[in-house]
């Protein structure tokens, strides 16, 4: 009897501590979501929510279907400004035609290299900035077709401009 009690009572003693930790444990993890809801509820609940909905919608794409253009309107169509989407808060306003004619003159040179294209732009310029002497911009060029439209370069593109004339230019990458 009395090797019954040696083994058996810290037995019980190990028990009723588990069981005392398994409760506080429980007791904590409720306390967590109770302040976990009721952060929820407070002064950032709607900010989070929004959050939340704005996360949950980058992760869907927003695909639609898009017809191919008709040979015949898009040759009667203007030529689309190559600076409508490029960022030119940064850029003098003088310097704005120069770029946009050394964009064109890019991109017929790439379309006359390659031939036909199912591409409609393959040069876009992203953003332009300029001081007195010098405007830098930076060109997104696409690739010729479709099936290889993965293959896109940023190229950086200086020139050196006096007097409403470009007297030198670069690229870099």
């Amino acid at each position: 009897m009395d090797h019954l009690l040696d083994i058996g009572l810290p037995g019980l003693v190990f028990l009723g501590l588990c069981a005392w930790l398994i409760r506080k444990a429980v007791k904590a993890a409720r306390t967590e979501r109770d302040l976990e809801e009721q952060r929820l509820e407070g002064t950032f609940a709607e900010e989070l929510r929004a959050a939340r909905a704005r996360a949950a919608a980058s992760q869907r794409p927003n695909l639609i279907t898009v017809a191919p253009p008709q040979p015949e309107a898009a040759a009667e169509a203007p030529p689309r400004d190559p600076l409508a989407a490029a960022d030119v808060r940064e850029a003098n306003p003088a310097h704005l035609p120069l770029v946009a004619g050394m964009v064109r003159e890019r991109e017929q040179l790439l379309r006359t290299h390659v031939g036909p294209t199912d591409v409609e732009r393959r040069v876009e310029v992203l953003w332009v900035r300029s001081n007195a002497t010098h405007v830098v911009w930076c060109e997104r060029r696409h690739a010729a077709t479709l099936a290889a439209r993965g293959v896109t370069r940023e190229v950086i593109c200086v020139a050196q401009v006096e007097g409403g004339v470009v007297l030198d230019r670069w690229s870099f990458g």
